[in-house]
């Protein structure tokens, strides 16, 4: 498993200094979490933005602040380290701020630690009712190589930027595949899904902590399994039902929203407390969106042997109706079993993509129909006119028919497909129409 590397934009700036609806307004899509409250972003936030010929990362940082919390402290001392790895650097300052003591820490962490072939544009936001001959003459000196004025809210300004950046961005899109399958990281908070994903990127790229709930927004990297490249995507944890806080709230939705977007899903549960209701609400979600899930059952070093037994009984009863789901047992901090995955996508990938001819399918289900026939429905027994696969990724079939079939039968055509097939591991999506 390695990591994509192409060029970053990073933005820095102040809590509420607008960075997070800019990158938003940038690349098109909600990619950032944006709240009135400071400090809404948690972690660094990437999104891959693909314009003209060029393509490149562009990176939303938390506010920084002069006096940080334990989450904020802990970001915050990676803050060199996401400089360094910086090909452009955008200084996002709200133009009518007055807290020069915080941009004058930035300013000097910026001349400390950005190298000679690095570039520094400045960037004063929120200016929808305001004039550059206006700017405050206190804010001069954090100009640098150059200069931008926009209202990101209004998207005023925001294309000049956009020409702006791609004339300094060097990779362009011969560089990386056209697209990317997404593969999401979900489940309950401190399960370990940010540790996960930092195993599987081998650096320290989401924030890991013992509070509920530290990641937020939508961590996005591209990995590559063996031969293949994915969007890899770290999501905030889905607490219970009942989540009072609004921005928790709407993180969790976006988390969920991921699967929408993605082919596989890697459910991380905490071994220790083993499958609930939550974790099978997650996997009615995959499979409602067509997403394969994998079940990861994270910290199971930490487990006795009769702890193992009872969790795997459990599983076993619980997962009768998903008897296809794979099941992986790890542990995300010392990495026992993460290389396994590797092998696992690589099958999954291959299942995935298979494609059966319509005439293949129509020999295999007319036999089927004839030898054993589904029961009548209301009356009256469906016959099957023909049989098609319509998509992949998952694989996608129709079944037209002459009337409606029972869900006993729907049930039996899913499995004699997978056993025909070696749809071992993989959700499926068939669909019977009348």
């Amino acid at each position: 498993m390695t990591k994509n590397n192409i060029d970053e934009v990073l933005l820095i700036g102040l809590p509420n200094s607008g960075k997070s609806s800019l990158v938003n307004a940038l690349s098109r899509k909600k990619v950032s979490i944006i709240g009135s409250t400071p400090n809404t972003t948690r972690d660094k936030v990437s999104t891959t933005i693909k314009r003209n010929d060029k393509v490149f990362n562009i990176s939303d940082l938390p506010g920084y602040l002069e006096d940080p919390d334990e989450l904020n402290e802990k970001f915050q001392n990676k803050l060199k380290a996401y400089l360094n790895d910086a090909k452009l650097i955008m200084f996002v300052i709200d133009v009518h701020t007055t807290n020069y003591s915080g941009l004058d820490k930035i300013h000097s962490l910026l001349q400390k630690n950005i190298n000679k072939e690095q570039k520094v544009i400045t960037v004063f936001n929120k200016c929808e009712n305001f004039k550059k001959f206006e700017l405050n003459t206190e804010l001069y000196k954090y100009i640098y190589d150059s200069d931008y004025y926009v209202s990101s809210i209004h998207k005023l300004g925001t294309e000049e930027l956009m020409e702006a950046l791609t004339k300094r961005i060097s990779s362009n899109t011969d560089s990386i595949k056209n697209t990317y399958k997404s593969i999401a990281i979900i489940g309950k908070p401190n399960s370990g899904k940010s540790t996960l994903f930092n195993k599987l990127l081998n650096e320290e790229r989401a924030i890991v902590s013992n509070i509920s709930g530290t990641t937020r927004d939508k961590l996005e990297e591209t990995i590559q399994f063996d031969s293949d490249s994915y969007n890899i995507i770290d999501t905030a944890g889905v607490p219970r039902k009942k989540q009072k806080n609004q921005i928790d709230r709407y993180a969790s939705s976006l988390a969920v929203g991921q699967l929408e977007n993605s082919v596989i899903a890697f459910l991380v549960v905490d071994a220790k407390q083993g499958i609930n209701f939550e974790d099978m609400r997650l996997i009615s979600e995959c499979i409602e969106n067509k997403v394969t899930p994998i079940l990861i059952m994270n910290k199971w070093d930490l487990l006795k042997e009769e702890e193992k037994l009872f969790i795997n009984k459990n599983i076993a009863s619980l997962l009768k109706k998903y008897s296809w789901l794979k099941i992986l047992r790890i542990s995300a901090l010392n990495g026992k079993g993460v290389k396994n995955l590797n092998t696992v996508i690589y099958e999954l990938q291959k299942q995935l993509s298979t494609r059966i001819t319509t005439h293949e399918l129509n020999i295999l289900f007319r036999e089927i129909w004839t030898k054993k026939p589904p029961h009548p429905f209301r009356g009256r027994r469906a016959k099957l006119k023909y049989v098609t696969q319509y998509d992949v990724y998952p694989p996608s079939f129709s079944f037209i028919l002459s009337g409606r079939v029972p869900i006993n039968y729907q049930n039996f055509i899913d499995n004699r497909l997978r056993d025909t097939y070696n749809f071992d591991n993989i959700c499926l999506n068939i669909k019977f129409k009348n």
